[in-house]
């Protein structure tokens, strides 16, 4: 099964390092090794959306391929443009995810009206400042999860990135404002294609522009040092965020639906 959509397929270059993805033709099972609670890392993704009577089958599916009893969530999404029937997956306590793509080539990055000057935009130094980086991670979780939960998962999320940086597969930038990490992002990438990852800026310093600056000099980077040829971002389309990276130059190409429901335990 080939991926049409540039959310999903650029999902799987992180994959390629710790996980394994098994096409079974009607749609792909995707596993992170690593982190059996990565909601969007252990999922299936199927080539049609969903129909009336498909959720049986999809649950069903998703219990014979993920067998590790650590797992305690079931996700699904499709590789097409249109929500389809989910009437009963919200039913059953599934929530709907849905996810703005958004693309740039380097002929269309821009420095934003609104930026910070202030702010110096560079790659990581040393594992100190990977811990900084993830504390300012932590301070942006919701209530989703505990802060314990984001803690771990963050923790994860760095060493699967770490690893990747080390194999020549991206890099991470932080955002430096009066001697002190207030932000960050990675650009990672199969050779010619780059993805941001978990773009944050600390509550303390959020809406003074340093997200228009940290993107805009990354995306720079990532082009002229990288050579890459185009960059993905995926952000949710009802969160201020998406804005920010239009006004970078981003701009909208495709939208990703899925449904995921934790049965975590209390």
């Amino acid at each position: 099964m080939e991926l049409i959509s540039l959310g999903y397929k650029t999902d799987l270059i992180f994959i390629s390092l710790d996980g394994e993805v098994l096409d079974r033709q009607s749609h792909l099972v995707v596993k992170t090794l690593s982190n059996p609670n990565y909601f969007w890392g252990n999922l299936l993704i199927f080539k049609k959306r969903p129909k009336k009577g498909d959720i049986s089958k999809w649950k069903a599916l998703f219990k014979s391929e993920f067998t590790n009893p650590a797992i305690y969530h079931m996700t699904f999404a499709w590789d097409e443009e249109e929500i389809g029937d989910i009437n009963e997956f919200l039913n059953d306590g599934f929530g709907l995810e849905k996810a703005l793509v958004l693309t740039a080539t380097q002929e269309d990055i821009c420095l934003p009206k609104k930026n910070c000057p202030q702010v110096q935009i560079r790659t990581l130094h040393d594992k100190s400042e990977w811990e900084k980086t993830i504390q300012v991670q932590i301070a942006c979780g919701n209530d989703a999860l505990s802060k314990q939960e984001w803690e771990a998962f963050y923790r994860s999320q760095a060493d699967r990135y770490q690893k990747l940086i080390a194999l020549g597969k991206g890099q991470w930038f932080c955002a430096v404002l009066n001697n002190r990490i207030v932000g960050g992002l990675g650009i990672f990438h199969d050779g010619s294609i780059g993805r941001f990852q978990i773009v944050s800026v600390h509550p303390e310093h959020q809406r003074q522009g340093i997200c228009g600056s940290l993107v805009y000099e990354s995306a720079k980077y990532a082009f002229e040092k990288m050579n890459l040829s185009k960059l993905v971002m995926v952000a949710d389309e009802e969160y201020h965020a998406a804005k920010v990276y239009e006004s970078v130059g981003f701009k909208a190409t495709e939208k990703t639906y899925g449904v995921c429901k934790s049965n975590r335990p209390e």
